[in-house]
């Protein structure tokens, strides 16, 4: 590149244009992170995990209210319809679903309740009628009818109170209590 008889100003004239493709560069760099900052936040992903029926989304981090019902109902299913030969086997997988700091607590609780269902022989099915979602958890009303061999023992209303969190798109039971 020898547009100048002088040295000098050819040094010049190539340090121009190296600052010229640098800035090009760097527009172009920042216009790219704001596209891709801009992709990312209006991002959907879109699961289907097993045992569950439909789609699950998240838009801009945050689940979408079917896959709350969703998983709320495979939650409250797990832990209020059992018998004596599932009641173990459900209950494990009942507690995948908790978080960290709550799995002591449920694990103890649940296979104390395990082992009455197995003694007592006592099944229970519950039919959820209505949910009703908060923030951070969800009320889930419906009948109770439980058994103890083919002898009917009651038929009743309750309500489970199902607290939640979801961190990084997983969901994490809190607690799981009937009111």
């Amino acid at each position: 590149m020898n547009f100048f008889v002088s040295k000098a100003a050819n040094l010049f004239a190539q340090n121009r244009l190296l600052k010229f493709i640098i800035l090009c560069l760097t527009v172009g760099y920042v216009f790219n992170s704001l596209l891709v900052n801009r992709a990312l936040k209006y991002q959907k992903i879109v699961l289907v995990p097993p045992h569950m029926t439909g789609t699950i989304e998240f838009v801009q981090g945050k689940p979408t209210e079917t896959y709350i019902h969703d998983i709320g109902r495979r939650v409250v299913m797990l832990a209020a319809n059992y018998s004596p030969a599932t009641a173990r086997k459900q209950f494990d997988e009942l507690l995948v679903y908790y978080a960290p700091e709550s799995y002591p607590d449920a694990s103890r609780s649940l296979y104390s309740l395990a082992g009455r269902v197995e003694d007592a022989q006592v099944s229970s099915v519950f039919f959820p009628e209505s949910f009703k979602q908060k923030e951070n958890h969800i009320d889930i009303f419906g009948n109770i009818k439980q058994f103890t061999g083919n002898t009917f023992i009651e038929n009743r209303s309750a309500t489970y109170r199902l607290e939640y969190k979801i961190i990084d798109g997983k969901f994490e039971v809190v607690s799981l209590l009937e009111q």
